[in-house]
């Protein structure tokens, strides 16, 4: 079996000699939920993963990339992204407040540097609520880009409007319009708001979304 999230999940289960619907029980999931994590065919994220670390007694960043146990630091190849105390809003906007780091989550410096990033413009943040699903759920950690915030069509953006902030796809129109729009389109809630050019300056881009831990875009 290779190294992976969901091998990791098992042998740390196994040595704390519970089952698969015990560790369910505990973390108020379905047991078909464990067994999808332990399959690899889906990974715990956000605070439930959190919350699951706490029950293995490890650490998050051990599940996630398999850091050296128990301690949370990253190791050599790893770099240290900051968390910062603050939900992008997938549907109601949140006010914004990114001055306080709350966490840091370990990622692989090979990846940040093959993906063309900066270690120094990157930051993670927590996804609060269903506008964005399937690609983004409640309680997802969002890596964001800050040094790219020059809009691409179709791309999706940590974005702040008249001081709130959320995660949205951008969508330039035919006509040189731009669309702020959410992907779960079977809630009538979430409609396309329309920003013409001359307005645009107004809708501050705080980075692009590159990747969910845990997870993909």
């Amino acid at each position: 079996m290779t190294d992976s999230t969901s091998t990791r999940i098992t042998k740390r289960r196994e040595e704390q000699g519970l089952n698969m619907s015990e560790l369910a029980r505990r973390l108020g999931v379905t047991p078909q939920s464990v067994q999808q994590w332990e399959a690899g065919r889906n990974s715990p994220r956000g605070k439930r993963l959190e919350a699951l670390a706490q029950i293995l007694n490890c650490s998050k960043e051990w599940l996630m990339f398999g850091t050296s146990e128990p301690e949370s630091g990253a190791p050599a190849n790893f770099i240290k992204i900051p968390v910062f105390d603050v939900e992008l809003a997938a549907g109601a906007g949140r006010h914004i407040d990114m001055e306080e780091v709350s966490d840091w989550v370990p990622i692989d410096q090979d990846w940040i540097y093959q993906n063309g990033l900066s270690p120094d413009h990157l930051s993670v943040v927590y996804v609060k609520g269903d506008s964005m699903t399937p690609k983004l759920e409640d309680g997802d950690m969002l890596l964001v880009n800050t040094a790219e915030r020059r809009p691409v069509s179709g791309k999706i953006y940590a974005i702040a409007v008249e001081n709130e902030l959320r995660v949205k796809r951008l969508m330039q129109r035919m006509d040189g319009n731009w669309l702020i729009t959410s992907d779960n389109k079977n809630n009538p809630e979430y409609q396309d708001e329309v920003i013409a050019p001359y307005n645009f300056e107004n809708l501050r881009i705080i980075g692009q979304a590159v990747k969910v831990l845990m997870g993909s875009l």
